[in-house]
């Protein structure tokens, strides 16, 4: 057992809650109970869940059971004593609440240019999710990223063609 204080959020979450969402994951607790597990590192870093834990800190919730896994089991949380209502709430609260969430589309920018983030996110898909922001705006660290550029490319946010240093939103391709 250990305190939910004690789990560090996941500074590289590229899913951010909804007011909404939020909202919903924290009613969903306060109403079924926990019923979903999340995924923590050995130095209790949320990787998965974290909106979760989010609401359950807003729920009140203090502890979490750790169970060690190698990945090479599901572990399964049984729930008891639920009403046939609450199953059905329960299990649209969980699919829900994710449905209202949206992703961060400069978090997963800088993580495709870190990690293999293929198959769950296609080039296509994340000029999608760029082209979708209203706030889009190129992160501090952006020639960093990409002070190698050479090639020509297509801004998926002001449709011009650019090479480096031609386009605010070069950190984006």
């Amino acid at each position: 057992m250990t305190k939910i204080n004690d789990l560090k959020p996941d500074h590289k979450n590229a899913r951010k809650r909804t007011d909404r969402s939020a909202s919903l994951i924290q009613e969903s607790l306060e109403r079924y109970g926990a019923a979903r597990s999340i995924v923590i590192d050995e130095d209790g870093r949320v990787l998965a869940g974290n909106g979760t834990v989010e609401g359950a800190k807003a729920a009140g919730l203090e502890n979490v059971r750790v169970i060690e896994s190698d990945g090479k089991e599901i572990i399964a949380i049984k729930r008891t004593g639920l009403t046939e209502d609450q199953k059905v709430g329960l299990a649209l609260a969980d699919n829900r609440t994710s449905d209202l969430s949206d992703w961060d589309a400069s978090m997963l920018h800088h993580l495709s240019m870190e990690h293999e983030i293929d198959p769950w996110f296609e080039p296509e898909d994340l000029t999608e999710l760029m082209d979708d922001r209203t706030d889009a705006e190129a992160p501090e660290d952006f020639k960093d990223v990409d002070e190698d550029l050479e090639t020509e490319h297509r801004c998926p946010s002001c449709g011009t063609n650019y090479k480096q240093d031609s386009c605010s939103y070069i950190w984006w391709y």
